[in-house]
């Protein structure tokens, strides 16, 4: 008789990380049955770039500011990872999305649009 393989326990994910530009920091935490994550401070702006969410996909959301921002939504623990969307303000996409803890405190998190996928660290903020 096979045995199943066991299931990957669920990391924690949670805490205050610093995106691999070290522009703004994003806080993740529960929302709702999953996990989000929200740009909770500014660190430096990008020359050029405004407070507004000016890439975005939908005109009426070009006016919202970038503080506060949801960039992670709908995490649920999948085979092994975190699985939902993030949102790339630099660009305006919405990517799917697959967020593990790495090492030193860190945070893997890997966009994809259909095979064509993008993987940044973000530190744990000090």
């Amino acid at each position: 008789m096979a045995l199943a393989p066991a299931a990957t326990a669920q990391q924690a994910i949670d805490g205050t990380y610093v995106d691999s530009g070290g522009f703004v920091e994003i806080t993740v935490e529960p929302c709702g049955a999953a996990r989000c994550g929200k740009i909770t401070r500014i660190i430096r702006r990008k020359p050029g770039e405004s407070e507004l969410d000016a890439h975005n996909d939908d005109p009426a959301l070009r006016d919202r500011p970038i503080l506060g921002l949801t960039l992670l939504q709908d995490l649920r623990w999948d085979d092994g990872a975190w699985r939902g969307e993030v949102y790339n303000p630099e660009d305006g996409g919405t990517y799917r999305t697959e967020v593990r803890p790495a090492a030193n405190g860190a945070l893997e998190v890997k966009g994809c649009l259909l095979f064509i996928c993008r993987t940044r660290i973000w530190t744990a903020a000090s």
